[in-house]
């Protein structure tokens, strides 16, 4: 399982379809075709493997507190 994160706090379930060094294949479980998020997006970021939401929501605070 996997959790794609945005800055406006929201947060998208599915999976890692393929990673490369400067993308990540994310397949939403409700949309019929991939997402393909780049590693340097600073408005999103996937989730993947090992993490706790704690990650997940520390992430996005920091985002958003950048001004």
């Amino acid at each position: 399982m996997a959790i794609l994160a945005k800055k406006s706090g929201l947060m998208i379930s599915g999976r890692v379809i393929e990673e490369t060094d400067n993308f990540v294949c994310f397949h939403a479980t409700d949309n019929k075709r991939p997402t393909y998020v780049k590693k340097s997006d600073k408005t999103q970021k996937v989730f993947d493997g090992d993490f706790s939401m704690d990650d997940v929501f520390a992430w996005i605070n920091s985002v958003r507190a950048k001004k």
